[in-house]
């Protein structure tokens, strides 16, 4: 259970989180990069780096980010019902 008064940054760093956004960018980076990349994946083209880094940096922070708030919003739901019984 995630406490309300704990930090941003230790919500964002809590390790059952990170593992969940790990494994998220992955699977959706090399779908997009896939995607978006194909000739340059397949040496038709040049690799952009940047796009590649990008491509799972940013599945990354938007699972994380949607992660610590479902995990406050139970926390908070949580204390309201614990405070209300």
């Amino acid at each position: 259970m995630i406490n309300r008064n704990i930090g941003l940054l230790n919500q964002l760093f809590n390790p059952a989180l990170v593992k969940r956004s790990l494994v998220t960018a992955l699977i959706v980076g090399a779908i997009l990069n896939m995607i978006n990349q194909y000739d340059g994946i397949f040496g038709r083209t040049p690799i952009l780096w940047g796009n590649l880094i990008l491509t799972f940096i940013v599945p990354y922070f938007v699972s994380s980010i949607s992660g610590m708030l479902t995990l406050r919003q139970f926390a908070k739901q949580h204390v309201t019902k614990s405070t209300s019984e």
